[in-house]
């Protein structure tokens, strides 16, 4: 896997890791005065945090175990076998 890639799987892991984290926090502490008013309204922000965590780490599989791009070493030569150069010769 290249590291761009590989950078890319971390940071989409460790978004997905605090929004769920900010998501646990925020529903423990939606009976407080602070966060009533973020958990009872029309669209939980919880709700948002964990839509956002499960997209985070949907992300992270995908970048992670993903299709990969060929890189010019693994792609099959076209260039003859030395044995097949000897034969046309």
């Amino acid at each position: 896997m290249s590291t761009a890639r590989q950078d890319w799987a971390t940071a989409f892991y460790w978004i997905g890791v605090t929004t769920a984290l900010a998501c646990l926090v925020l529903v423990f502490a939606g009976n407080t005065e602070f966060a009533w008013r973020f958990e009872h309204s029309g669209f939980p922000l919880s709700w948002a945090l964990a839509g956002s965590a499960v997209l985070a780490f949907l992300a992270f599989e995908l970048c992670e175990y993903g299709p990969s791009v060929p890189s010019e070493a693994a792609a099959p030569s076209s260039q003859l076998y030395p044995e097949w150069e000897a034969l046309e010769t």
